[in-house]
């Protein structure tokens, strides 16, 4: 924990944006924002404070012990940024998703394509057992290409298991949540539909008054999905830091084969209709042009990563 001014909490806000922009984006993670800009320790250090020695301060009325053992400023100024990020990052989505499909697609393949390719860059520890465990992450990655439901799934369980999923982005460096909401098939049920439904309720009030009815369950989903993040938080952070420890070369040799092998549901043809009406009007040039968007936008946080 650190002693902050007021400026550096603004700065801090700004990394929590940045943060929410990079884990609402299939291929880059939120994780990467937090190393590359300093501060990663003591986001994990503050999410494996939310355990149930949390709870019970809370629950003994003894607050401010409270707020010092989980970093509470810290930790609210971050996530008001993600928030706000969220709030507005999912208002543009929702317009490119609807109007560019097809762009926003091949965007998406690039940056979990460049991602893939920085991950196995920077792999040095190949051998005999690493390599099964990279072969075992692209038969699951490849299976859920071709099993995987592309319709979404809004069971409040299911949402409620996203949540928890979706938070490895935040924890987990190098994988993207997005990119696994995807997989799951409720990417844009949950990180647009449902956001932009929830903010729509939120001013329900000083607007139309069918609005209410029309996104209060939208407000429902996303409770329940913020519910489920608020648990990953604590669970997978906790799991994910022990696996690091002691077995965090398989892990990233699993990761790595996982991501090559799931690239094939990210093509936009895979993604939707009207990109599989539209594909014989698009050029070669279109296609290579947004997957590069998506390959120099990863390419671009590695080299600040690097250069810090």
């Amino acid at each position: 924990m650190h002693n902050r001014s007021f400026s550096d909490y603004g700065l801090l806000m700004l990394k929590g944006i940045a943060m929410g922009v990079a884990n609402k984006i299939p291929g880059v993670s939120g994780g990467i924002v937090a190393v590359v800009t300093g501060f990663y320790k003591e986001l994990i250090f503050s999410f494996q404070r939310l355990n149930f020695k949390a709870v019970f301060l809370l629950f003994r009325g003894r607050l401010r012990t409270f707020w010092l053992y989980i970093n509470g400023t810290f930790l609210s100024v971050l996530l008001l940024g993600v928030v706000l990020s969220y709030f507005t990052l999912s208002l543009l989505l929702d317009v490119a998703l609807s109007t560019y499909p097809y762009h926003v697609w091949t965007i998406f393949f690039g940056l979990v394509l460049a991602s893939a390719l920085l991950l196995f860059r920077d792999y040095s520890a190949w051998h005999a057992k690493t390599i099964v465990f990279a072969i075992i992450g692209l038969a699951v990655g490849v299976g859920l290409s071709i099993l995987s439901p592309s319709e979404q799934n809004a069971s409040l369980f299911y949402v409620f298991l996203c949540g928890i999923i979706s938070i490895v982005g935040m924890t987990l460096p190098g994988l993207s949540g997005s990119f696994l909401l995807i997989l799951m098939g409720n990417y844009t049920f949950l990180l647009v539909d449902a956001v932009n439904g929830f903010g729509r309720w939120v001013i329900s009030p000083f607007s139309r008054a069918e609005l209410a009815s029309q996104d209060a369950h939208y407000a429902l989903i996303f409770g329940v999905f913020l519910t489920g993040s608020l648990v990953g938080i604590s669970g997978l952070s906790a799991l994910i830091h022990r696996i690091q420890q002691k077995f965090n070369d398989e892990l990233q040799a699993t990761i790595i084969g996982f991501i090559f092998g799931s690239l094939f549901i990210l093509w936009p043809t895979n993604r939707t209709v009207a990109a599989q009406a539209s594909i014989s009007g698009q050029s070669l040039f279109w296609i290579i042009f947004w997957g590069l968007i998506g390959l120099i936008i990863v390419f671009v946080l590695d080299y600040y990563e690097r250069k810090k």
